[in-house]
């Protein structure tokens, strides 16, 4: 591939029918280009035009190289115009992460301007936690990653950019139904009788249980169930006296539930989210469009 620009200059010299024409339409000097022609057919070890009193006609070897410098010459063409339309968005595949929150919030929306923004644009989502899905956009196996922002341990790297969105908060929550709320008043120790499910939760959320209930000198609860599907864990809250851990934002995704926060002084706690993604995206059309609708669905949640 190196060497494509001896075969445009060759093509070029067929084109033209001579040495002299190739020259001027090539835009080159004539000595540049013979020289050009000589290395070519040295380097394949064969002639490819026969010089003649006026003008070249190719050999047979010339006429196999035209025809597969035609094809080679067309998929370089291809090659280009399909790079170029993916640079700017307009074709190809965009491969992106989202935590639990941005993939049920804000991403259908995001998505539904990106379809009709760039219409030959396929997008692949992946959902999952930081910890899951920021180790795929270190390998590059993701464009960008929507979700909590990277902590000093996942060693994102200088590579990357982040952008603050909005704080998201956390707590525990109940079905309206659950036995808990019956009670005059009640405080972490009650919440140890039921069993406890963590929804998208990964290693900060268990850090966060352990280090609460041990400030107030009890146990940790029964931890039974850790999932990444809202219908699992919207089910089991319903029909088996879960408390479930999880994004505030999510509580209002099922209204017949009718979850309610189970309210522990000091428990809830905010971490940063926005999008995470590398510095040479920035000049990606899609990636633009994301941020400026992902910024436009959260501003009512900045101060």
């Amino acid at each position: 591939m190196r060497d494509i620009w001896r075969l445009q200059h060759f093509l070029g010299v067929v084109e033209a029918s001579s040495i002299h024409g190739g020259a001027r339409m090539l835009n080159i000097s004539q000595p540049a280009l013979t020289k050009s022609i000589r290395q070519l057919e040295e380097m394949l070890g064969t002639e490819l035009l026969l010089r003649l009193p006026r003008g070249v006609r190719m050999t047979e070897a010339g006429e196999v190289l035209h025809a597969r410098a035609r094809e080679i010459e067309a998929s370089w063409n291809a090659a280009l115009v399909e790079i170029g339309a993916q640079a700017k968005g307009l074709d190809g595949v965009m491969r992106i992460g989202g935590g639990p929150v941005y993939c049920s919030l804000y991403y259908p929306d995001m998505l539904a301007v990106l379809r009709r923004r760039f219409p030959n644009l396929r997008v692949q989502v992946t959902t999952g936690v930081g910890g899951e899905l920021l180790p795929l956009l270190k390998k590059g196996d993701l464009r960008a990653y929507a979700g909590g922002t990277p902590h000093p341990e996942d060693e994102i790297g200088d590579d990357f950019r982040t952008t603050v969105l909005y704080e998201q908060r956390n707590a525990v929550f109940a079905a309206r139904h659950h036995p808990i709320f019956s009670r005059d008043g009640y405080g972490p120790e009650d919440t140890l009788t039921y069993p406890w499910l963590c929804l998208f939760s990964g290693q900060q959320a268990n850090i966060r249980i352990r280090d609460y209930f041990k400030s107030k000198g009890l146990p940790e609860p029964r931890l039974a169930l850790e999932s990444h599907s809202l219908q699992i864990a919207f089910k089991m809250v319903a029909e088996h006296q879960f408390l479930v851990c999880m994004p505030t934002p999510l509580a209002d995704l099922n209204p017949e539930l009718g979850l309610r926060e189970v309210d522990l002084d000091q428990f809830a706690w905010s971490i940063p989210t926005g999008v995470t993604y590398h510095a040479r995206s920035e000049d990606f059309a899609p990636m633009r469009q994301m941020m400026r609708t992902l910024e436009k669905l959260t501003d009512g949640l900045r101060p």
